[in-house]
């Protein structure tokens, strides 16, 4: 799923999308009257918020599940904001156990970078 920052949007299209995410039930887009588009609002489970930290392998099966039902083109709107749910779960759950070292990556790179820099320098 792709997300998409409305802080860089124009205030129409904010104003507009935000205005949309009132109806708790979404919205379809049309184009000549046909859908092209679906707008859902993200909603949180209970039981996935109350045990947000939680992780293990019942709820990546589910995960995994889902993700082969999305694949497979038979993932249901509300499984798809389950599967969201839970990747961002996931997600969090790695970073709270073994975050991924993101500065190190971009401290080797600027590292890497200067090295080439040096070497075309030095090239005739």
């Amino acid at each position: 799923m792709k997300h998409i920052s409305l802080n860089s949007q124009d205030d129409s299209i904010s104003r507009f999308l935000l205005r949309l995410a009132v109806d708790t039930e979404g919205s379809v887009f049309e184009w000549d009257g046909k859908a092209i588009g679906r707008f859902m609002p993200v909603r949180r489970s209970e039981s996935l918020a109350s045990k947000s930290d939680e992780w293990n392998n019942e709820l990546n099966n589910r995960r995994c599940l889902l993700i082969d039902r999305k694949y497979g083109g038979s993932l249901t709107e509300e499984e798809s904001i389950e599967l969201e749910e839970l990747q961002e779960r996931m997600e969090r759950f790695r970073e709270k156990v073994a975050p991924l070292p993101i500065e190190e990556a971009r401290q080797l790179y600027q590292h890497l970078l200067m090295q080439a820099a040096a070497a075309r320098a030095k090239a005739p």
